[in-house]
């Protein structure tokens, strides 16, 4: 078995849950189940209950899979501690217990929701849910999850973005970089709305699995994979381009008011062609013959210039 790289340690966490050796074995037992049931897709296991077998309850769930990152724990637990502790919060996020690394795995425990997924009659509620999570600010300065690490969010092709940030100001400069290398005449200039509201929360993926109402009637929120601090115009970007149940959501929400959603849709539009945020703007036909022959020859198959400002492409991925 792979060497566990602990990375959250809750104080929190039940006396009886397992060691972190004992929680992977579960996890791919429960995968060696799963697979050899009759029409089965192992791919789809998204977590494992732990179960108190004195009671026959699940106490814990473990979210774990290859794309689990560290920073959805790191995240998940700062945001839960900063909401859990109000008792008139419209929101709870779930305790995180541990959070580790074996091998390619990550792996988070986290506190067991007994209830059921949000549907359209629960809107108001999830509204005011999400209300009390878009005023979380973040820990730094530093746009991205807790911890660091790429932006996700819907802006970007595949939800991702291909570099670290270590500032607003370099991410308002990669924007930019789109917008200039694409020809659109469009700027964002995230400073003003940054010194108005801070970075703040911003889950950008609202679907109805996303909440659950437990048993008590309070919303849950679930899935921190896609929630990263920001300039509120991300949220802005989240609402407008998300699923019907996101739409439901804003027709319910005040939120603070985007001055830069047009630019960032203008920016995001010009990376669909690339498949990519490391684009810029096409090259001459001479031009693309000689660079695809270097290409060719270094093994290489992006045939654009970067829009990525030169001080920032030593860190594109």
């Amino acid at each position: 078995m792979s060497q566990i790289n602990l990375v959250i340690d809750g104080d929190n966490k039940p006396v009886n849950l397992p060691a972190p050796k004992e929680i992977v074995q579960q996890c791919r037992d429960a995968a060696r189940a799963r697979s050899s049931a009759a029409n089965s897709d192992s791919n789809n296991l998204r977590g494992v209950p732990l179960v108190d077998e004195s009671r026959g309850a699940a106490y814990a769930w473990v979210k774990y899979g290859r794309s689990i990152a560290m920073s959805e724990a790191l995240t998940q637990h700062f945001v839960g501690q900063a909401i859990n502790g109000d008792a008139d919060a419209a929101v709870r996020v779930p305790c995180v217990y541990l959070a580790f690394l074996s091998g390619s795995y990550g792996y988070i425990v986290m506190e067991y929701i007994d209830g059921s997924i949000c549907d359209d009659s629960d809107v108001k509620l999830v509204a005011a849910a999400v209300k009390s999570l878009i005023a979380v600010r973040g820990p730094t300065t530093k746009p991205g999850p807790v911890g660091g690490g790429p932006i996700v969010h819907r802006f970007f092709v595949e939800w991702k973005s291909s570099m670290t940030y270590d500032s607003v100001r370099e991410l308002e400069q990669h924007v930019n970089g789109i917008l200039a290398y694409t020809g659109r005449k469009d700027r964002v200039r995230f400073g003003p709305e940054v010194e108005d509201h801070g970075l703040r929360l911003c889950p950008c993926d609202m679907n109805r699995s996303n909440f659950i109402r437990d048993l008590w009637g309070r919303i849950v929120a679930l899935d921190f994979g896609s929630t990263c601090f920001l300039p509120v115009s991300f949220f802005a970007f989240a609402l407008r381009e998300g699923d019907d149940f996101t739409q439901l959501i804003a027709r319910q929400l005040k939120h603070p008011a985007s001055t830069q959603l047009n630019s960032m849709l203008a920016a995001s539009y010009a990376l669909v062609p690339y498949g990519t945020d490391k684009i810029g703007k096409h090259l001459s036909l001479l031009s693309f013959l000689f660079v695809a022959s270097r290409s060719l020859a270094r093994g290489l198959t992006s045939m654009y210039c970067t829009g990525i400002p030169r001080e920032l492409k030593h860190r594109a991925k």
